[in-house]
């Protein structure tokens, strides 16, 4: 098939037929068909021919995995399988050893913003819908064989006319069974809080380890530093996060929080004696339900997940180095959040034990991450001033994001908040 063909092959498919079936809403406010920006034609298989399309909808750049049946292109997240190391034109892709497995591929319901599937019931294989800037497919390759996060099996970028590159597709090790920490966590404090006999700190702890290693990966590839300048724009976007909090929010736990605004503006400004600091590329949206637990012979695994940075700030900051102290910042409140989901949401539970048990949680992660940075000869990396006020500026971001989307949620920072300044001012 010459590029002109596939071309008007794809062309003529509507933006409904590119897209999988379960994000069809997203069709409604799409063109009816798209313009084909570029494609890497992959090596033949037993399914016949298969390309990665990118298609222009508008101004969304869709990523369709296409199999020509029955001489029509049909979506078909299966033509990973035909994937092949190497840079073809714009797109570069990486295979590890172990390649992909073949097989039918079943759906990941859960994930609405990408097409997942697992791939061999070993493999999970993650479609962008739309191609976009993400620090994910390089930092997994930073992490590749560290037994960070799940195995590596495959990366697929693009770079656009700006020499930015896009993810299209990753592909790493399917953890069957394997339990988030919105599971795994809150069980075990819950267990903790009934008087069960758990190790309740230990997991938190080999957590702060992986953290510390996952950075000082991460720091292999450059160390930066922020000035003045940069720290005093952080203050601006965490003094804003906490306007916003003020103003959205209402009833008691706003009348909570306004109690306590000039403690919480006192952490903030700590920012301002701050004239630099180092930085290093993060996670960038690290909390408790990006650690996966799986269970063997020889005890409990974690692994982080999810490297696509926090959604709600610009691809720009996404990609860019941040303060290691963002992410220890985002575990240290999640950890505080378990507790409080905890307390809420067990009938009868006697409150205390597990929010005393927040402290020394805090105490084991913060200690194991500060003491493998210290073996390591890496301590500087992370700048303990920063812990403090960006534990406020997430729970700031807490109150915005139950404003807007998860009213209900409010409870949890409104409980930290009443929790780190018991008086009301």
């Amino acid at each position: 098939m010459t590029d002109a063909e596939l071309r008007a092959a794809l062309e003529s498919r509507t933006c409904a037929d590119l897209l999988p079936d379960r994000s069809q809403a997203r069709a409604g406010d799409l063109p009816v068909h798209a313009q084909l920006v570029d494609a890497l034609v992959l090596e033949s298989g037993n399914g016949g021919p298969a390309v990665i399309a990118l298609m222009q909808a508008a101004d969304r750049l869709l990523v369709v995995p296409a199999r020509q049946v029955d001489g029509v292109w049909r979506r078909d997240p299966d033509v990973a399988q035909q994937l092949s190391t190497g840079d073809f034109g714009r797109f570069s892709v990486l295979v590890s050893d172990r390649g992909i497995p073949g097989g039918p591929p079943r759906e990941l319901e859960v994930d609405q913003s990408n097409d997942s599937v697992i791939l061999g019931d070993s493999v999970i294989v993650k479609w962008q819908l739309e191609a976009a800037p993400s620090p994910a497919p390089a930092r997994l390759r930073a992490l590749m064989g560290l037994g960070i996060t799940p195995d590596l099996r495959a990366t697929v970028t693009w770079t656009d006319d700006n020499g930015i590159e896009h993810a299209v597709m990753t592909a790493a090790d399917y953890l069957l069974g394997a339990q988030d920490g919105w599971t795994w966590a809150v069980d075990l404090v819950r267990a903790h809080a009934q008087g069960v006999k758990v190790d309740a700190f230990g997991p938190f702890s080999d957590i702060g380890e992986q953290i510390a290693r996952m950075h000082l990966a991460f720091a292999e590839s450059g160390v930066g530093q922020w000035g003045a300048d940069d720290v005093a724009a952080l203050l601006r976007e965490c003094t804003s996060h906490a306007d916003e909090a003020i103003r959205l929010i209402d009833g008691p736990e706003g009348e909570r929080l306004r109690a306590r605004e000039a403690p919480l503006r006192a952490r903030l400004d700590a920012l301002r004696h701050i004239d630099r600091t180092p930085v290093i590329d993060i996670h960038g949206d690290l909390h408790i339900g990006q650690m996966l637990k799986t269970t063997d012979g020889v005890g409990a695994r974690y692994a982080v997940v999810d490297f696509d940075g926090n959604p709600v700030v610009s691809a720009a900051q996404r990609l860019s180095q941040q303060p290691a102290a963002r992410d220890v910042a985002g575990m240290l409140a999640s950890i505080d959040h378990v507790a409080r989901v905890v307390n809420h949401r067990t009938e009868g539970l006697d409150s205390r034990p597990a929010t005393i048990w927040i402290a020394h949680a805090q105490e084991a992660f913060l200690g194991a991450y500060q003491a493998t940075l210290e073996q390591a000869g890496q301590r500087a990396l992370l700048d303990d001033r920063l812990i403090s006020p960006l534990m406020i500026d997430q729970e700031c971001r807490e109150y915005i994001y139950s404003a807007r989307h998860l009213p209900h949620w409010r409870y949890v920072p409104d409980a930290v908040i009443c929790g780190l300044f018991p008086e009301e001012i």
